[in-house]
């Protein structure tokens, strides 16, 4: 099994879970549970299902290539080559400073 094999039955797996949530969110208003407890329930799990597969068939889109990727531009990213700013260092601390502990003894 290559690949590609893997990658069809991944999307196929995520399209499945997201029409059966859809049902089952329609099958709540077909049914006429409505928004009482047994409702609610059913709704919230079937969204839950669909947002979380829905992710999955997303990142697994984006990583085929399926959907192109967003790229920022480098050049309004980079600073202009005259203005560079000089690296920060940190001040030197005095030989004669010395460690103390919390409880006030020295090294």
């Amino acid at each position: 099994m290559n690949k590609t094999h893997g990658v069809i039955g991944l999307v196929a797996i995520c399209l499945i879970v997201l029409a059966l949530s859809a049902m089952g969110i329609a099958s709540d208003f077909f049914t006429r549970l409505g928004l009482d407890l047994d409702g609610l329930l059913l709704i919230l799990a079937s969204l839950l299902m669909g947002v979380l597969f829905l992710i999955a068939l997303l990142s697994i889109a984006r990583d085929e290539g399926w959907i192109p990727q967003r790229h920022k531009k480098e050049a309004a990213v980079a600073a202009p080559a005259g203005k560079t700013a000089a690296p920060r260092t940190a001040p030197a601390k005095p030989a004669a400073e010395e460690v103390v502990s919390a409880r006030g003894e020295g090294k």
